[in-house]
């Protein structure tokens, strides 16, 4: 038997939604923004709060994860895939582990 899903709010989920648009990195913002450890963190927070409102429980532990690895420096940015030859990573998803 599934277990039974209680609505959140449901106010908050525009809420959520707008933080995470405007924290979203877009095309014109990558460069400058996508080596940013707080602000990577901050775009996965948001990421993460709009999937548990949309009961996505696993989802958002992993962007919660995801976000707490750029807080802590464990993840950087894999660098531009113009200069290096490989595929383009999109704003949001995990980067590369340091080490």
């Amino acid at each position: 038997m599934p277990a039974m899903r209680h609505p959140l709010n449901p106010s908050a989920m525009p809420l959520a939604r707008a933080l995470l648009d405007a924290l979203r990195i877009n095309e014109r913002q990558w460069h400058a923004l996508k080596g940013s450890r707080r602000h990577r963190a901050a775009e996965q927070v948001a990421a993460g709060l709009n999937q548990l409102l949309h009961h996505q429980d696993q989802a958002a532990m992993d962007s919660l994860q995801t976000a707490l690895d750029w807080l802590r420096g464990d993840l950087r940015d894999p660098g531009c895939p113009d200069h290096h030859g490989t595929s383009h990573q999109a704003p949001g998803q995990r980067a590369t582990m340091a080490g």
